[in-house]
């Protein structure tokens, strides 16, 4: 499988086309870690959020990313709870009103005038 590029806009699309995604998710998609590139598999990174600070377990550069994410109300981030420093386990999309895509059109190409409404 090739390597994806990361950027703010691929980490974001990768989010929200699930409903979860694993910190270990993102370092396999984007590979992060990976035999072929740099050993960062050990790198844990310490963001800055609206709630705080919060430890994650990728390298500085896409640290910074998600952090950017974080802190424009775009991604929201579960946190271990058997662990006292606030680590990131996950990481999950988060939708402002109106944010989301329309729902594909009918069959005849009319679209569903009550699915516009939000």
């Amino acid at each position: 499988m090739a390597k994806k590029r990361l950027s703010k806009s691929s980490l974001l699309w990768f989010v929200r086309s699930r409903s979860y995604v694993t910190v270990a998710d993102v370092r396999r998609r984007f590979g992060i870690g990976s035999p072929a590139g740099t050993d960062s598999s050990d790198e844990v990174t310490a963001i800055e959020g609206p709630a705080g600070r919060a430890f994650v377990g990728l390298p500085a550069h896409q640290a910074r990313l998600l952090q950017e994410l974080w802190q424009e109300g775009k991604v929201g981030l579960e946190l271990a709870t058997d662990i006292k420093a606030p680590t990131v386990t996950g990481i999950y999309g988060i939708y402002q009103r109106g944010e989301r895509p329309a729902p594909p059109p009918d069959e005849d190409g009319a679209e569903d005038e009550s699915a516009a409404i939000l």
